[in-house]
């Protein structure tokens, strides 16, 4: 489950988070929950984040953990 800690457009969101959004047209870490729901692995799902938006977002698969704040 994703922890939200406020809009993503807001400046609680990093540069490349917003960016991301911008280029998802929703919000990163929506993209990042469903990934996860399908059973997709962390560096999977940072790959995912690359070809959906055309290489324009290249993080590692620890900024996308941190990004979802999933609970442990």
């Amino acid at each position: 489950m994703i922890v939200q800690t406020g809009n993503p457009n807001s400046g609680s969101a990093t540069p490349t988070q917003r960016l991301a959004t911008l280029l998802l047209e929703r919000d990163v870490r929506e993209f990042i929950e469903e990934k996860r729901a399908e059973g997709r692995a962390w560096r999977f799902i940072a790959r995912d984040l690359y070809d959906a938006t055309n290489g324009q977002v290249d993080v590692t698969y620890e900024t996308v953990r941190s990004w979802a704040a999933v609970a442990a």
